[in-house]
């Protein structure tokens, strides 16, 4: 996993408040209306906080998929992930412990979407054998901007799920 988000916290309806919208009917007006010219309006903001304290790559739009979550569907699906998050998470919490196969977090320490605090280090206690890499310096979008790194760290994870 690459900073997930791994407990719920009441800061994640504030964070993600503009895609919290409960009802599907509204959001698929918005994603078909005002979403796509606002995440236009906002993008550079919006992409400067998730790659931060590293810049947005300059290809990200084009070759990094940037464009494709600029569509309805995707505001749409996103929207319904964030909403089935207070529904959902808590029970997903309370399992952890059940996890048997390898399993593995790469967080950047620097991660300004998500707390490494809250989102990382805790898990180290709830998976058994968690390999977790906490990587000074980088943020939320490490496979973007140490590709090598996390190809090597998925490589390890594999690596030890399909031994023997």
């Amino acid at each position: 996993m690459l900073a997930p988000l791994t407990h719920m916290e009441p800061t994640v309806r504030e964070t993600f408040g503009l895609l919290y919208i409960k009802s599907p009917l509204l959001r698929r007006i918005m994603a078909h209306t005002v979403a796509i010219p606002a995440g236009l309006k906002y993008a550079e903001r919006t992409l400067a906080f998730v790659f931060a304290p590293h810049a947005t790559p300059a290809d990200n739009m084009v070759e990094g998929g940037g464009w494709s979550g600029l569509r309805p569907s995707h505001f749409y699906a996103t929207s319904t992930d964030i909403v089935a998050i207070e529904h959902d998470l808590d029970r997903i919490e309370q399992r952890y412990g059940e996890i048997t196969m390898p399993t593995g977090i790469l967080f950047g320490a620097s991660d300004r979407v998500l707390g490494i605090h809250i989102h990382g280090q805790p898990m180290a206690e709830k998976i058994r054998d968690l390999d977790f890499e906490c990587v000074e310096g980088l943020g939320h979008m490490p496979q973007f901007i140490e590709p090598e790194r996390v190809t090597a760290f998925i490589r390890r994870i594999a690596e030890r799920a399909f031994a023997g």
